[in-house]
């Protein structure tokens, strides 16, 4: 699952992160409540939403900017099954699951493009190796051969690559507007959700949680959820917990693909290379990586344009002299080993990490806060949490 990136549909959600105030004025905030959420990413905006279904009446989502504006509303939408091993599997199901429910529910735009992954000799075995592990969880993950890869997809030059692995059920969405309708749905369930509202501390009584405070004053409450993305660390410092998340930066470029054929194209990805593209109707997204070392800029860097270019024309050619038409730039939070911070901190009762989810943000969360809410409302969570214990790392914790 990536994430990191917007489609070219999206840039006037973009230009509204930069320019538009929509929230509710930050002075009627209430002066207590069971829940507050910080982070008004798709997150923090799905706990409230599985909060409220769960019955919790009195919960408040602070958002410093405007919902969506951060790493959800530049995230690419695309969700792919495909996983190099089998507890990741199970998560990525039960998140598209999840997704596939909201659709229903909701009305948001889930649309299967499949995913096609591209692997060379060297990786080969393990790609096979993992199409075995998915026939074995029931997921279907197709081997196509070379001679087979290039029927299906004439349009793709591959001959240096020795094995793909497709799977035709992965989707495409528009974060933006799934966040937004996931947040008119927890408003329509009694939450209060605040944009342009930073949250400045954090209120203890000894070790437990008893308020956030805010520009304007303190929401008294005995549970807070941190989802406030690449900003997590940060926020969970003023109650001494280290918190190891580091800011990513994703570079995209978007092209017009008007006048190839196909149009449209499944997500592509080569792992080991750090690429990724898809082709739409409406351009082509492409990501590069990014130096290491943490950033939390979002402004286009032009120069890892070429970098972009160079391997997305090397499979399509024909876009080698396609116009740019939009860049920009997202920031992911990720974590040592890569898998996200889910669970109550021991140190501090009352205070509940929801990030750390890296490439898989938009897709994972919606799954994600449906478990928070089981978490808070039940004591536990649906699916197995423990590899993603927040005190799993040997540096997190109660600082000293």
């Amino acid at each position: 699952m990536t994430g990191g990136a917007a489609s070219a549909a999206q840039k006037p959600t973009r230009d509204a992160d930069r320019d538009r105030h929509r929230g509710d004025d930050v002075s009627d905030l209430p002066e207590t409540a069971d829940v507050v959420v910080v982070g008004g990413g798709i997150a923090g905006v799905s706990t409230a939403f599985f909060l409220g279904e769960a019955g919790v009446r009195s919960v408040v989502v602070l958002e410093r900017g405007t919902i969506g504006g951060g790493a959800t509303g530049r995230a690419a939408g695309v969700m792919t099954l495909q996983a190099a091993r089998e507890p990741e599997l199970r998560f990525q199901v039960e998140s598209l699951a999840v997704h596939e429910r909201l659709r229903e529910e909701l009305g948001t735009d889930l649309t299967p493009v499949g995913s096609l992954l591209l692997w060379t000799v060297e990786e080969a075995d393990a790609a096979r190796r993992r199409a075995a592990m998915h026939e074995a969880a029931g997921v279907r993950l197709e081997i196509l051969e070379p001679d087979e890869l290039r029927y299906r997809f004439p349009d793709l030059t591959a001959d240096d690559v020795a094995v793909a692995t497709f799977s035709a059920r992965d989707p495409w969405a528009t974060p933006l507007a799934t966040v937004e309708r996931l947040a008119d749905a927890a408003r329509a369930r009694g939450a209060i959700i605040r944009e342009g509202c930073e949250v400045t501390g954090l209120e203890l009584e000894g070790e437990r949680v008893r308020g956030v405070a805010v520009r304007d004053g303190t929401i008294a409450t005995p549970t807070v959820v941190n989802a406030a993305g690449a900003w997590a660390r940060s926020l969970a410092a003023p109650a001494g917990l280290r918190i190891p998340v580091a800011a990513r930066k994703r570079q995209v470029f978007v092209l017009d693909a008007a006048g190839t054929d196909p149009a449209a194209g499944p997500f592509i990805e080569e792992e080991a290379r750090d690429f990724y593209c898809m082709k739409r109707p409406d351009g082509v997204i492409m990501v590069c990586g990014q130096p290491p070392g943490e950033a939390y800029d979002t402004a286009a860097e032009w120069g890892y344009l070429d970098d972009a270019l160079a391997p997305t024309i090397r499979r399509y050619p024909a876009l080698r002299h396609a116009r740019v038409t939009d860049a920009w730039a997202g920031v992911r939070a990720v974590t040592p080993d890569g898998g996200p911070i889910l669970g109550t901190m021991p140190a501090v009762p009352g205070y509940v990490m929801a990030g750390g989810l890296g490439a898989q943000g938009f897709a994972r969360g919606p799954l994600v806060g449906r478990l928070v809410s089981e978490l808070i409302t039940t004591g536990r969570a649906s699916l197995d949490l423990s590899a993603y214990r927040p005190d799993r790392f040997a540096r997190a914790g109660r600082g000293r």
